[in-house]
C-alpha cells in the first residue's frame, strides 16, 4: 500500500513540473524531517510515563490505613505526601494559616471541607508546622462539634490522616503564648 502511494506521488510531482515538483519535495522533507525528529522523542516520554505508572512510588506507612493518625516530629523528617492510598484517589489541596492564642481553647480552620455526614467519602492527609518552633498540641475533632477523636499530640511540627468527619485544631496551654501554624492537606475521594 505505501509502494502504491509512493510511486503516485513521484507520478504526480513528475507531471506537474520541475519547479513545482522541487517546492513541494522541499516542504515534504521537512515535514519529514520534523517527522523523524519528533517521533523517537514521543516514543520515549511514552515509555518514561509507563514505567513511572507501573512501578509507583511506596506510600509512606506513617500515613495509617484508615484509622485516625496524628503525629509530630521534625519538619525535615515529615512523610511525603501518599502516592496512593487504598480505595481512594486524589482529589484537591488546600492552605492556611491559623493564629493560636494559649488558654483560649482549640483553633481550626475556618472553612476546612470537613463534613458532619458521609465521613467515608473522603480522606484528609495534613502536613503542618508552627511558624516560630512553638509547641503546640494538636488533635483531630469531629465536624462540627468539636468533639475530639484521636489522642492529642504535641509539637512543632506534624502530620495527620483522618476520615470525612475529623478536622485538625490546635491549642496552646500557656495563656501568654501565641502560635501561628501553617497548615497543608490534601482531599482524596473513593476510587469508585
Amino acid at each position: 500500500m505505501m509502494l502504491v502511494a509512493g510511486a503516485g506521488a513521484v507520478w504526480q510531482l513528475i507531471r506537474m513540473g520541475l519547479d513545482r515538483a522541487e517546492k513541494i519535495s522541499s516542504v515534504a522533507g521537512v515535514v519529514l524531517a520534523l517527522l523523524v525528529a519528533v517521533i523517537p522523542v514521543l516514543a520515549w516520554l511514552n515509555r518514561r510515563r509507563a514505567g513511572h505508572a507501573a512501578t509507583p512510588a511506596a506510600t509512606d506507612n506513617r500515613w495509617g490505613s484508615g484509622e485516625v493518625i496524628t503525629g509530630t516530629g521534625r519538619l525535615e523528617e515529615l512523610p511525603s505526601w501518599p502516592v496512593s492510598y487504598p480505595g481512594y484517589r486524589y482529589d484537591t489541596e488546600g492552605s492556611a494559616s491559623v493564629r493560636v492564642f494559649g488558654g483560649q481553647g482549640a483553633v481550626v480552620i475556618d472553612g476546612f471541607p470537613a463534613t458532619m455526614n458521609g465521613c467515608a467519602h473522603q480522606q484528609f492527609f495534613v502536613r503542618w508546622r508552627t511558624l516560630g518552633k512553638e509547641q503546640v498540641s494538636v488533635q483531630v475533632v469531629s465536624m462540627p462539634d468539636l468533639i475530639p477523636i484521636a489522642d492529642p499530640a504535641e509539637g512543632s511540627s506534624g502530620w495527620i490522616a483522618s476520615h470525612g468527619c475529623g478536622q485538625p485544631s490546635w491549642t496552646i496551654a500557656a495563656a501568654s503564648q501565641i502560635a501561628d501554624v501553617h497548615v497543608r492537606w490534601q482531599r482524596w475521594i473513593p476510587d469508585s
